[in-house]
């Protein structure tokens, strides 16, 4: 009996959920897209390598693999259940962004309701609530401004989603069949659009316009990162520095910058807003690399969209760069050769990510991102301690002890 290739999409049930989608929409894939889509997968499946369970973190896969002082200092977070004292703004932000999505056009709300029900924990607008809790120095709801604030933040990354499916020619998102799967490319790149646009529509409305500034910087940058990363595809020839103004631009910006919106919303000082930022973008460049690191260890199943990605799509990670200095002269050219192979297929997927796991890359880069963390961490310690200063804690070690 044949198994799944880890580093082939699972895409049967997928691509069936998909043609009862675009059919519930009148619009049927074609057959010849379904037959292109859906793949062969008969190489063997490595065990399951991401944490699994609730128990001890230093004997849970990988990371029993990796040196104790590097375990020593993570620590397992149930975020949902850290985040429940935040559970009714939350709920709040969830109905601001079903406001916001409403359009006479009903495929924007299908289309985007789609996307923001793969799932994921929404902790970006749970940053921007946070931190005008940490700033207001109560426990209190937030106010509608700091809720308005949090859905835009959202909506802004799902609009960011959407492009990037198309970029990448994405077929899976958190494990359901990507919008661009469904609707076709130049429907999710002009609901993206219009998503983006209705981010500044509502900030530009009176008691929001200095809150306006954070969102259209943090655009601009995730930007001009998603092209630099375009750019530098199949080029093992970067530096880590440049690797991680990449990271800082497409990912930390929005995460620095739902921060940076909570401070600003409460009318926090200088002082605090800028630590909060700080904060926001020492877990966003934790948040990718760590992200970077599941694409070498982890399965499908776990984190919902396939494996050695990077390696298919030429994208240069710090793990990556990291194999670039230790391993060996002949694993050097046959990674080199592998990540700027166009088109791959599988098996030479495999061997890359093969070379990767046998060397340090991935403890080396989790320290990478354990050091991020500490750095965030160590920003809020202007602040008094409380429930908000807890949870933004807990986000933080949430970041490197999550499982997907």
């Amino acid at each position: 009996m044949t198994q799944k290739s880890e580093t082939t999409p699972d895409l049967q049930n997928i691509v069936l959920r998909a043609v009862e989608i675009a059919a519930e929409r009148g619009l049927p894939l074609p057959p010849q897209e379904m037959a292109d889509i859906v793949v062969a997968q008969d190489a063997p499946a490595p065990p399951e390598a991401v944490l699994n369970g609730a128990g001890d973190l230093a004997h849970s896969a990988p990371w029993n693999q990796f040196p104790p002082d590097l375990v020593d200092k993570i620590r397992r977070v149930d975020i949902m259940a850290s985040l429940h004292g935040i559970a009714p703004s939350m709920q709040a932000v969830e109905r601001e962004i079903e406001n916001l999505i409403t359009s006479p056009v009903k495929l924007i709300a299908d289309l985007t309701t789609h996307t923001l029900g793969a799932g994921g924990k929404r902790l970006r607008p749970a940053l921007t609530i946070l931190a005008a809790q940490l700033c207001s120095g109560t426990d209190e709801p937030p106010d509608n401004t700091v809720i308005v604030c949090s859905a835009l933040v959202e909506l802004t990354h799902t609009s960011s989603l959407l492009h990037d499916d198309v970029v990448d020619d994405a077929d899976v998102r958190r494990g359901k069949p990507a919008a661009n799967l469904i609707w076709g490319n130049e429907t999710s790149v002009l609901v993206g659009d219009y998503l983006f646009a209705q981010v500044f529509v509502t900030a530009s409305q009176k008691g929001f316009t200095d809150l306006m500034h954070p969102l259209a910087y943090a655009t601009a940058q995730m930007c001009a990162g998603e092209l630099l990363e375009t750019q530098t595809r199949r080029n093992l020839t970067i530096t880590e520095k440049q690797c991680r103004e990449i990271i800082a631009l497409k990912t930390a910006s929005l995460t620095e910058c739902a921060c940076r919106l909570g401070g600003r919303a409460m009318k926090a000082n200088d002082e605090q807003i800028e630590r909060l930022a700080r904060f926001g973008y020492g877990i966003g460049m934790a948040f990718q690399i760590v992200d970077d690191v599941f694409d070498i260890i982890a399965t499908q199943g776990r984190v919902g969209k396939p494996v050695g990605n990077d390696i298919r799509e030429g994208d240069i990670t710090i793990p990556m760069l990291r194999a670039m200095q230790v391993c060996g002269d002949a694993e050097k050219e046959e990674l080199r050769a592998l990540v700027g192979k166009d088109p791959i297929n599988d098996e030479e997927v495999g061997r890359g990510l093969a070379i990767l796991r046998g060397c340090d890359a991935v403890p080396y880069s989790l320290g990478v991102a354990a050091e991020f963390v500490a750095s965030a961490k160590a920003q809020l310690d202007i602040f008094p301690d409380g429930a908000a200063l807890d949870m933004l804690h807990d986000i933080a070690d949430y970041v490197l002890s999550r499982d997907k």
